[in-house]
């Protein structure tokens, strides 16, 4: 038995005595008066959460809570605490492989978000002593929605998520597991947080470090003892700098000062991965790690983090001869950065008419004007565009045989890629594919391997995907823009496949405002969006700069936010005044920077008469 693992409360023989709460052992009441006198639902909840929190009185239950009590047994008899931590919303609790999420609190809604389980399938999920239920899996949380209609109980309504193998293993801190030469990052989602830091699954990174009580816990094991390195991303605003911080394990102790991070996002969105000074010597086994503040600064705020990386002083080499080879190999980006702008368009199988109902895919790809999508381009000045060949639902306008052995029916019989590739280069403008492995799309997922801890096969079956569309179009596809963050990425191997058929194709792995995560790409995806903010002038791409040794590049979106999948509503105006975005280009093109510029497509190519009236505006101004 795992030492450092809690024990259930020993249920056993409870159930056999006439006082199940008192025999239970749990705080019911904090102070005078009969259980009687309370009401229900704060009796049930206070004993829920006293199960959460392991304290202990004596008190006997009202008939009312002794019958909740039987009904719902399973989920409160013999478990331990669950992989989702408390909130005011729910708790949870495990035993074997099933998860119980106890919400105490709808707030008036029907849905419920819970963090993400990515190294394993949710099997089932239904309510506990109700009917089954469809919670969705993706890489940033679990989802799905209970009407009030189907809740068997208001008081605490207890959803059922059956998960394959052992649960126990998702509790945080989750233990994280390398070799000997193999850098180890410690992310937010496998924290062990102390105190009231929060775990925010959007954007990834670990908030509202306000107490210098409170604690960040990761836990590591090593199939033998070494060095490391530390380097750690995170983002501290101006007023936060001065911040005494310190990691501990065993009697190693190392401290570091907090300094102001840079960028564009602004505040505390700008983050830096930065070294720390000393190193740890771990242990074969599992080791604890924890993060403290020893002195708080001037800012309410202590740091915001995204992760801790762990560098074995012997796989320096290895690591410093990677990156050669990655800037060895990168593409010249020069006719890149004399482009001064293209477009991009998220054109899906979300993406809605500007009336009525949405073709099937495949439907719309048959009918897709590609002459007048490419003039519309032309017009409007555009050196490059970046289009979708996959985005969130893995499905391809393009015959893909990689995609069909993994998902069949996934792809179309007509290739638009190849069909727009070859009517834009007619007109010189060049092609960059935006693509998005589907782990959001859970059957793709599913089927490719994505929801196991070894995601060799995932990755095999991108690899394959991008290889085979390389050859495909070979020089007509001048770049990739490869969106989702996720860090945790073979990127030589994809590096190399993306570059199958044309050595010369620029590479972007889109890390979005955090720091790069591979030196195996060209470019710096940039994604900013719905605001014209400008990268530092200095530090940013160059030094030891967050992107330092890509080439520079900004997208934005003109009108409506990427995709354009509201149903029988017209795209959105542009954002932005001719004059501001002109002025905008223009200062990114001085420094050597493109912009591209994402709008909004209806589902037959068209676009919005006024944001076309813009780009016209931006060819007079910048062309």
């Amino acid at each position: 038995m795992d030492p450092d693992r809690p024990r259930a409360f020993p249920y056993g023989a409870i159930m056999k005595t006439t006082s199940f709460l008192a025999a239970l052992g749990l705080f019911l009441l904090s102070g005078s008066g009969a259980a009687q006198e309370e009401p229900a639902k704060e009796a049930i909840h206070n004993l829920v959460r006293a199960l959460a929190a392991r304290q202990s009185v004596t008190t006997s239950p009202t008939p009312v809570v002794a019958r909740w009590l039987e009904q719902n047994r399973e989920a409160v008899q013999d478990v331990l605490p669950g992989p989702f931590p408390a909130t005011e919303q729910y708790l949870s609790f495990y035993r074997g492989g099933r998860i119980y999420v106890h919400v105490l609190d709808w707030a008036g809604k029907n849905g419920l978000s819970l963090p993400s389980i990515n190294d394993r399938l949710i099997l089932n999920a239904h309510l506990l002593n109700g009917k089954p239920l469809k919670f969705g899996q993706a890489p940033w949380g679990i989802s799905g929605s209970v009407p009030g209609s189907d809740r068997p109980d208001e008081i605490d309504t207890i959803v059922v998520l059956e998960v394959e193998g052992d649960v126990g293993e998702l509790v945080p801190p989750r233990t994280v597991s390398a070799t000997p030469l193999e850098t180890i990052l410690l992310q937010a989602e496998n924290a062990r947080l102390g105190g009231r830091l929060r775990y925010n699954p959007g954007p990834d990174w670990i908030e509202g470090w306000t107490e210098s009580g409170d604690t960040i816990g990761w836990r590591v094991r090593l199939a033998s003892a070494g060095d490391y390195e530390m380097q750690l991303t995170y983002a501290c605003s101006s007023d936060c700098s001065g911040a005494v911080l310190e990691f501990t394990t065993g009697k190693q102790a190392i401290r570091f000062t907090t300094r102001e991070t840079t960028g564009f996002a602004g505040g505390w969105e700008n983050f830096e991965r930065r070294g720390l000074e000393g190193k740890l010597r771990l242990p074969a086994g599992t080791t604890d790690l924890t993060l403290r503040a020893v002195k708080k600064s001037g800012a309410n705020e202590i740091l915001r983090i995204y992760g801790l990386y762990l560098i074995p002083v012997r796989a320096k080499p290895q690591i410093a001869e990677a990156a050669k080879r990655a800037h060895a190999a990168r593409a010249d980006p020069t006719w890149f950065k004399s482009a001064k702008y293209g477009m991009m368009f998220h054109w899906t199988p979300q993406t809605q008419p500007r009336n009525g109902a949405a073709k099937p895919f495949c439907d719309a790809v048959r009918d897709f004007d590609v002459s007048a999508f490419a003039r519309m381009i032309d017009d409007a000045g555009a050196a490059y565009v970046i289009f979708t060949s996959a985005h969130g639902m893995q499905w391809l306008p393009a015959p893909i045989a990689a995609v069909e052995k993994v998902l069949p029916n996934r792809t179309c019989s007509r290739d638009l890629l190849g069909d727009l590739a070859g009517a834009l280069a007619q007109r010189g403008i060049r092609l960059i594919l935006y693509y998005h492995h589907g782990v959001g799309d859970y059957e793709w997922s599913r089927n490719s391997g994505f929801y196991r801890k070894d995601k060799t096969q995932f990755f095999d079956n991108e690899a394959a995907v991008l290889a085979e569309m390389g050859n495909r179009y070979g020089d007509k596809v001048a770049g990739w823009w490869f969106d989702d963050r996720f860090p945790l990425q073979p990127f030589e191997r994809l590096w190399h496949a993306a570059k199958a058929g044309n050595p010369a194709r620029l590479v972007a792995f889109n890390s979005w405002i955090l720091p790069k995560a591979t030196e195996f790409q060209d470019y710096y995806g940039g994604e900013l969006g719905g605001e014209l903010k400008l990268p530092p002038e200095h530090g940013y791409f160059d030094a030891d700069g967050p992107q330092s040794g890509l080439a520079g590049h900004i997208l934005i979106f003109l009108d409506d936010q990427w995709n354009h999948g509201s149903r029988n509503q017209p795209i959105k105006a542009p954002l932005f005044k001719d004059e501001d975005l002109i002025r905008y280009v223009r200062t990114l093109n001085a420094r050597g920077i493109p912009v591209t510029m994402n709008i909004g497509v209806y589902q037959d190519g068209t676009a919005s008469p006024a944001t076309v009236d813009q780009l016209h505006a931006v060819r007079k101004a910048i062309r």
